[in-house]
């Protein structure tokens, strides 16, 4: 299946009893379909959000479905097309296929045969799409947008993002914390038509619930104690460019619906005033939650899921992808080297055996601030085992952290706090040393918001 989980057919014929019986065939089969009674009307739609599979009828009034075909194709040639006419002619199946058509089927339709065509059309992008991946991964790796990978998953995955860009539809990017949504977010920014303007980041889980929608939406001189001017929200600030909502799961449901009038109007309303102002903005949203249990919790609105859910990327975690560890610790290496004004040339081959086998609950980020820490602890040429932190250096049987086996010979009295709490401890304060006892630089060494370290220096009783 494709990246965002269903293939998106979109149905361009005049007739609605055709056209309704075609939806009716292709949804039963789990496409998602879109449907469009003319050419102008389905130019409209592709314009908006890529499709992956268009099937339309050749005359139609006005544009004709050749000349739907041709301008399609120069907008996105990743696109497969397939014509339906009901005169059948030679003549007519050759200037479809020499125009890019993937196929050509007559009407009246034989189910069975379109069937065949969709199923050898798809066989056929996918073994197309394989091709290019298995190109890609011969190469040793690639490097995208700041991001480098050779995993099937991640390369699939810079594929579509590329494709998606194009288009100025809402895209949403799901993924565990540190998995690298913010990179993506970038990147559907800077390949699209709006590269240069303005890329506005929201972080929703560092707005105060009371100032929250005039973070968002700005509010007007007097609209509430303090309010001493006309204050921009981030919406307006992004105006001509992009906005990104990282961690949309935990906006209230009150500027969910608030959001939502956003993406449908492209209109906001500052916090007390009652005229609405124009904002033309693409919006990219990204969480690490689950957004379809907590529609089904009633904890987020299901009709702002399915327009955010248009462009749906969903990034593997680090676990997923063990064969991109080797190469991402090169990567890393090389700039932390730079920036750090370090002598370190490579890495252990006893280093990169255990981070193989660990589990990195914090993804990519985790390993960016483990070989951060490790460079910074390290006194030569070499990163040792010795330069990591204690959860990596002493995995369990699962490779995650835990119990090493030699403590277990030690008499009760003598042992260790060995428990996940002791390590998360002997972590934070590890931090706050590499970061000479500043918060927020040992909030990013951790890949930690600083309402979450505050939190935890709290719980461990750390000044």
């Amino acid at each position: 299946m494709a990246l965002h989980d269903q293939y998106r057919v979109l149905v361009v014929e005049d007739d609605p009893d055709i056209r309704r019986i075609l939806q009716l065939f292709l949804t039963e089969r789990d496409f998602t379909v879109t449907t469009a009674d003319r050419a102008a009307t389905a130019l409209e739609l592709v314009s908006e959000a890529p499709f992956d599979l268009i099937l339309s009828d050749v005359r139609m009034p006005g544009m004709s479905g050749l000349e739907l075909l041709q301008t399609v194709r120069q907008r996105d040639p990743d696109v497969q097309l397939v014509l339906m006419t009901a005169y059948s002619s030679v003549k007519d199946a050759v200037e479809a296929i020499q125009a890019g058509a993937t196929d050509y089927i007559e009407k009246p339709i034989d189910f069975r045969r379109l069937e065949r065509i969709l199923d050898v059309v798809f066989d056929r992008h996918r073994l197309t799409h394989q091709n290019k991946i298995l190109q890609q991964q011969l190469q040793g790796k690639v490097e995208f947008q700041g991001m480098v990978a050779r995993s099937q998953e991640m390369l699939e995955t810079f594929s579509f993002v590329k494709r998606l860009a194009r288009y100025p539809t809402t895209a949403l990017v799901t993924g565990e914390s540190g998995t690298g949504k913010e990179l993506v977010a970038r990147a559907l920014h800077d390949l699209s038509p709006l590269k240069g303007r303005p890329f506005v980041i929201c972080n929703c889980t560092t707005l105060a619930p009371s100032l929250m929608e005039s973070e968002l939406f700005g509010h007007v001189r007097g609209s509430f104690t303090g309010a001493d001017r006309d204050s921009k929200g981030l919406f307006e600030a992004a105006h001509g460019g992009s906005i990104f909502l990282d961690e949309i799961g935990e906006l209230p449901l009150s500027v969910q619906a608030k959001l939502l009038r956003v993406i449908e109007n492209r209109e906001i309303k500052k916090v007390g005033s009652p005229e609405p102002i124009k904002v033309d903005i693409r919006i990219i949203a990204a969480t690490n939650r689950n957004l379809a249990t907590m529609v089904e919790k009633g904890e987020f609105r299901e009709d702002l899921y399915y327009r955010l859910n248009v462009g749906s990327i969903t990034l593997p975690p680090l676990s997923k992808r063990p064969g991109d560890i080797e190469i991402l610790c090169d990567h890393f290496l090389g700039h932390l080297t730079k920036r750090l004004g370090k002598d370190v040339t490579q890495i252990s081959p006893q280093v990169l055996d255990l981070f193989r086998r660990y589990g990195w609950p914090g993804n990519v980020r985790e390993l960016l601030n483990v070989m951060e820490r490790a460079l910074i602890v390290s006194r030569g040429p070499d990163i040792l085992p010795e330069h990591l932190p204690t959860e990596i250096i002493e995995p369990t049987d699962q490779g995650r952290p835990g119990i090493v086996e030699a403590t277990q010979a030690l008499p009760a009295a003598t042992q260790p706090d060995l428990t996940i709490e002791a390590a998360e401890r002997d972590q934070i304060r590890r931090a706050l040393e590499a970061a000479g006892g500043k918060r927020m630089e040992a909030a990013r060494l951790l890949g930690l918001s600083r309402r979450t370290l505050y939190r935890k220096l709290d719980k461990y009783g750390i000044s």
